[in-house]
């Protein structure tokens, strides 16, 4: 029969047994954590770039639409000799400090 201090003895290396493997498995798990992390942040990143290329989307399709309304206006008789193209888009910056200066 054993002591109740060998009980106890062998009760406390189970469970220190018990932590160390808990332990184990939380490194691990922080480890896993801290790559979901990394891929998060790479993920936002990539997110927000989606987001600035969808947010011009509109206006390529407004410059588009623009374009395309001036073929609009010609009959069948243009289409005969040349067809016609689709209206020129320029963008012209326009500083308002220059202009305000030259007049």
């Amino acid at each position: 029969m054993k002591s109740s201090v060998q009980t106890a003895i062998e009760e406390k290396k189970e469970e220190l047994s018990q932590l160390k493997v808990l332990n184990k498995y939380t490194y691990d798990l922080v480890l896993q954590l801290e790559e979901i992390q990394e891929k998060l942040s790479t993920m936002g990143d990539g997110v927000e770039s989606v987001a600035l290329i969808l947010s011009n989307w509109q206006n390529v399709i407004n410059s588009i639409s623009l374009a395309s309304m001036g073929v609009l206006k010609y009959s069948s008789k243009d289409y005969k000799d040349k067809q016609p193209l689709p209206e020129t888009l320029v963008r012209i910056k326009l500083d308002k400090n220059s202009e305000e200066t030259e007049t």
